[in-house]
């Protein structure tokens, strides 16, 4: 079977059919690439690094919540929070908070740690505190993801 790569796509409609079928046929790794496919679109709207990791990773999470749910789903309140102060405060704040970002432990999974907003702290240091480097390192650390895990791969 001739299975389609979803980097070749640039409508995120034909990406969600594409994902709707891997699916329904039990291509796990190719519905992933479609949802990361989706986000990576969405992220390369912004030109400024930290803006577009950001928004990578914001739309990654909600096509991971999507599929989970099997509707529509968007994280509201991370997205009203962007707009009000920013990616850079937004990403500060997550790693000063006990949890993990939405969906990092699918991101690890799928070897993807650089999509996480951990990942992107550490990939963009000069933007960030101190404390909210620390912060990072110590997340993926606890995790056991490596630095290297999380500088950003080539399709990005």
């Amino acid at each position: 079977m001739n299975i389609p790569d979803p980097q070749s796509f640039t409508d995120p409609d034909k990406l969600r059919k594409l994902m709707a079928n891997a699916v329904r046929l039990g291509y796990d790794d190719l519905a992933f690439g479609c949802q990361i496919r989706i986000a990576t679109l969405a992220g390369n709207a912004f030109k400024e690094p930290v803006e577009r990791a950001f928004i990578t990773g914001l739309v990654a999470a909600e096509e991971f919540r999507t599929a989970d749910n099997g509707r529509s789903t968007k994280l509201t309140s991370v997205r009203a929070k962007y707009k009000r102060l920013g990616a850079v405060r937004v990403l500060s704040d997550q790693m000063m908070a006990e949890d993990f970002t939405d969906g990092f432990d699918k991101l690890v999974a799928h070897n993807r740690a650089d999509l996480t907003g951990e990942a992107i702290v550490m990939n963009n240091e000069d933007d960030f505190t101190v404390d909210v480097v620390n912060a990072a390192r110590k997340k993926l650390m606890e995790r056991g993801v490596t630095i290297g895990d999380t500088e950003v791969a080539a399709d990005a």
